[in-house]
Formats: C-alpha cells, structure tokens, sequence
C-alpha cells in the first residue's frame, strides 16, 4: 500500500498495524528540512520505496473542494506533520487545503530535487505522476 504523506494517520500508525509492504507518498516541499524528516521517519518505519509525487506543482482546480469550502474536521489532523514547521491550512480560505498545498509546494520542481531525494534515502524511489513524455522534460 502507498501512504500519503498528507494522511490522517502516521507512518508510525500504519507501520504498527501489521505486515505488508508500505510505500510512502512524497512530495517535495519548499522546507527541504521537512521533507528529510519525512523520509527518515518512513525508513525507520520500515517504508520499502518512496513514491516521489511530482505533478502537484500544477494543482489541479478542484472545484468540489473550492465550492464546498473543504477543511478538515476539527478531529482530523495531517498526523505527519505533527510537531513540522510547515504553517498552518487557513481555514477561512475559500480554496482550503488547495491554497494550503499550494503554499507548500516547491513548484520549481526538477529533475536535480528527484537526485537529491536519492542522497537522503536507500530506498527505491518511485517518479509519480509523469504520464507522457512531454511531463518528463525539464
């Protein structure tokens, strides 16, 4: 299974339910201190692969959420970023979690952060989110 790095449960909870292979979902953040603690959490986890998203710096428009004005319950929390100095999702916002991705996100994404992914892990690492071949230029 593959775990959002956005989930409302940790590494830590998912990895203390059972067996199986887990793959944890990555996205590369602006704080690249963040995204170094997320991996090395997932690997003392026992997270076999990470599985690298690189197409959320071209958020699509999500309608739904937007017209819904989607936030979270109160009762849920991004469990990963617990204790993360990665600010706070405004919930006043009319646009929620996709303004709060959005600033969060490097979107200068290239191929240089997938190689610096690979110094900070032993893990396979998993490029997700590239469907053609003009997603994987530049």
């Amino acid at each position: 299974m593959t775990l959002s790095s956005w989930s409302t449960s940790s590494v830590e909870e998912v990895a203390s339910t059972g067996l199986g292979i887990r793959f944890f979902q990555l996205y590369v953040y602006k704080n690249r201190n963040v995204v170094e603690q997320l991996v090395r959490r997932a690997e003392r986890a026992g997270f076999k692969a990470i599985a690298l998203t690189v197409d959320t710096p071209r958020l699509g428009r999500r309608e739904s959420d937007i017209k819904n004005r989607f936030t979270f319950p109160p009762n849920l929390t991004l469990k990963n970023f617990e204790g993360l100095d990665l600010g706070k999702m405004d919930e006043a916002n009319d646009s929620g979690l996709a303004s709060y991705v959005t600033g969060q996100i490097d979107r200068t994404l290239s191929w240089k952060d997938v190689q610096w992914v690979q110094t900070i892990t032993k893990m396979p690492i998993l490029v997700e989110g590239v469907l053609t071949g003009e997603d994987g230029q530049g």
